[in-house]
């Protein structure tokens, strides 16, 4: 299944959009490489194809507005890959978020012990 928007994922349907967004980047820090490469390699092909349609619109203005509008929106055209290929890892990601939030530390990437700038 394609996920288009993190409401539509069952596992998160409790949390606020904030702890959603937190959630899905610690469940996409949680994946190997191999999926971050294919994933990473799948929004390329799809920017690619959006910016390549730009050539076929007549006009340098509209074509000009096309590119904003695609610089301004491309998180949304990957959006659906972030989310989809961040699903397996959700469940994980939220027993480590509800560890964050019971410890009183609500950064995903926050050191235990305190001070991380010891040698």
């Amino acid at each position: 299944m394609i996920y288009f928007s993190s409401k539509t994922i069952e596992a998160l349907q409790g949390y606020s959009p904030t702890e959603r967004v937190a959630i899905i980047h610690r469940a996409n820090q949680m994946m190997p490489f191999e999926r971050k490469a294919f994933g990473n390699t799948l929004k390329v092909i799809i920017l690619v194809a959006l910016f390549w349609s730009v050539l076929y619109i007549p006009g340098t203005g509209w074509k000009l507005l096309a590119i904003l509008l695609l610089g301004l929106l491309y998180r949304l055209a990957v959006l659906p890959v972030n989310l989809t290929l961040a699903v397996p890892y959700i469940p994980e990601a939220i027993r480590k978020h509800e560890q964050a939030k019971a410890s009183g530390r609500d950064e995903p990437g926050q050191q235990d012990g305190g001070d991380s700038n010891h040698s």
